[in-house]
């Protein structure tokens, strides 16, 4: 018999739904998918690791590593952590400040204002070279804004006082970092899942404001003047409220929902005052249902309930709320991001996304996870076991989310990775794979001031990650396998004997331990079935500023192929590559197999 080839494409991620014979058809998808991600070139690539922030220098925030870390965000081209009760802010991750601190310090002179005035008269003050314009003032222990300064005793703030004030001790916000050690803590009570939103119409950095269901709204800055950093906190003041759980930014405002006494309502600041609840322009809306997330998405607040679905689209004037959907909800508030110009979340049954248009009322939902159904229902079932983190990568167009399971080992624990690509018929869709081992209960990733992509997260170790670096999970052997469905080359009612198989492999730096095993007739005990080869040698090719002296090769083709003699025989088949090890990741891009057709079945 004459010798025959097939190729195959490696495209269309896991699925763990269709029939073997619909599998047929897709030899390309994954049955299994672990620790590998869909490119957005095309093919499998291993996934990166993630290792400790800081290196072997690397410092738990609180220094106890008992303390739980309760949310993380990247600010200021550094990090803020969040352990315990208290909260800290590194730019390196080897040392840390705590940040929850009185940032007021004393000036020249004492102050007086009447009720319901916005008028500041002092004291034997110097207003004009003690304070700017912004800064913060504290009258009545809340914090005001400095609108204008008359003079050395006279200047205006950025909304009336509420209740007068006279001879008081001048104070403004604003410490240098050596100092914070030795000023006051603010104390707050231990702390859970924390949320961030950045307003970032304030200063080069923005303004951070912090939620945990727990304490009050808590505000911190930074601001660099001639390389040196002076450090603002603040817990918002009643009538802001109490304890909410969520934050965000929208229509220049804070928004925020999730309080203990008022879990269906959200509450709004007034424009452009993010601290100030007290303004004719802040105020709240109660939708009915029990909120679990908000997020911005394009011109509108998308509003998750337990049971529905809103979306706000002006705060302006009078609030314009309508339903999206009363027939489904959010699981969990952590799963939402933005991706592909959709919202993706976690509803009851499975990830799906808000697709929006230009049009008002022209909102639909759809599900994009039903080929991970199995894992999806694994998640769902168990969903009280796991803490939901969800992240973003931008520059993979990927979408992942975590399920952390405390007392489970780093091994057991589990997450998602969705790829959005565009299929041959451009159409938007996810390709899925899975990861394990991947230790991270929180995540967060975004551009820092240089504009580059900068992804961590925590665990219960007590320290902060760098994600998407290096090639272990904090030391540990990335394990990864992908196996394609089986495959019958056109022909199921034909034995084929496999002699070759051309593996297109592009490896990215040290040389992978990479096999490669087959299985015949679906791992059929009947069929022998041979061992795993070694995929042996491969090019990395040599490109200026990536190439590694010694693995990579000069000249190399961009995408090398790799021949491996196979042995057995079979209707139908299946390949896994998997490998174990510390080495630089790789992709397997496609196949070419050669084989020579027998007997008929």
């Amino acid at each position: 018999m004459p010798t025959q080839g097939a190729s195959i494409t490696v495209a269309g991620g896991l699925d763990l739904v269709s029939s073997s014979h619909a599998l047929f058809r897709t030899p390309g998808a994954a049955t299994i998918l672990e620790n590998f991600e869909s490119s957005t070139t095309g093919g499998y690539r291993r996934v990166n690791g993630y290792s400790k922030w800081g290196g072997a220098s690397s410092a738990i925030p609180s220094g106890v590593a008992t303390d739980a870390i309760t949310g993380l965000i990247p600010y200021a081209g550094g990090v803020v952590a969040c352990q315990g009760t208290n909260i800290y802010w590194s730019v390196n991750g080897t040392s840390w400040v705590q940040i929850n601190k009185n940032t007021y310090v004393t000036k020249t002179g004492t102050v007086a204002v009447t009720a319901g005035s916005a008028t500041v008269t002092g004291t034997s003050t110097a207003f004009t070279t003690e304070f700017a314009v912004n800064d913060r003032i504290q009258i009545n222990s809340i914090n005001y804004r400095v609108l204008s300064i008359t003079s050395n005793t006279v200047l205006t703030l950025d909304r009336n006082v509420q209740t007068a004030a006279s001879s008081q001790v001048v104070k403004k916000s604003g410490i240098l970092s050596g100092a914070l050690a030795s000023a006051s803590t603010i104390t707050r009570s231990n702390q859970s899942n924390n949320q961030f939103a950045s307003f970032e119409s304030d200063g080069a950095y923005g303004t951070l404001y912090i939620t945990d269901g727990t304490n009050k709204i808590a505000e911190f800055q930074i601001t660099v003047s001639g390389g040196t950093n002076t450090f603002y906190f603040e817990e918002l003041p009643l009538p802001a409220p109490s304890n909410p759980k969520i934050c965000e930014i929208f229509s220049e405002r804070l928004v925020v929902a999730g309080q203990t006494t008022s879990t269906s309502t959200v509450a709004y600041s007034t424009r452009l005052k993010p601290y100030d609840f007290e303004g004719s322009s802040a105020g709240e809306i109660d939708v009915g249902d029990i909120i679990v997330g908000i997020k911005v998405f394009r011109n509108s607040l998308i509003i998750f309930c337990k049971n529905s679905i809103f979306e706000l689209t002006s705060l302006d004037s009078t609030p314009i709320i309508k339903s999206i959907t009363k027939n489904i909800g959010c699981v969990n508030g952590n799963s939402i991001q933005e991706i592909g110009g959709d919202l993706i979340f976690l509803a009851p049954d499975g990830l799906r996304t808000v697709a929006g248009t230009a049009r008002i009322d022209d909102v639909e939902i759809g599900s994009i996870s039903r080929k991970i159904l199995p894992l999806i229902n694994n998640l769902l079932t168990n969903i009280q076991q796991f803490t939901i983190s969800s992240m973003v990568i931008r520059e993979r167009s990927q979408y992942r989310l975590f399920y952390h399971k405390s007392g489970q080992g780093q091994s057991g624990q589990l997450g998602i990775i969705g790829t959005f690509k565009f299929d041959n018929n451009g159409v938007p869709a996810f390709e899925w794979s899975e990861t394990k081992g991947m230790d991270l209960k929180f995540c967060s990733s975004e551009l820092n001031p240089q504009n580059v992509e900068v992804k961590f997260g925590a665990n219960n170790t007590g320290y902060i990650y760098e994600i998407d670096k290096g090639n272990n999970f904090d030391t540990a052997n990335i394990n990864a396998k992908f196996q394609t469905p089986d495959m019958d080359y056109g022909d199921n009612g034909l034995r084929k004997s496999l002699y070759g198989v051309k593996a297109n492999i592009k490896p990215e730096g040290t040389q992978p331990a990479l096999k490669m095993r087959i299985r015949y007739d679906f791992e059929s005990t009947d069929v022998p079935q041979p061992g795993a080869v070694n995929v042996g040698s491969l090019n990395s090719t040599s490109q200026y500023g990536s190439a590694v002296f010694g693995t990579s090769t000069y000249g190399a083709v961009t995408l090398p192929s790799k021949r491996m003699l196979v042995v057995g025989s079979g209707f139908s088949n299946n390949f896994r590559f998997f490998s174990n090890d510390t080495n630089a990741a790789y992709a397997v891009n496609g196949l070419f197999v050669s084989f020579i057709a027998g007997g008929r079945r």
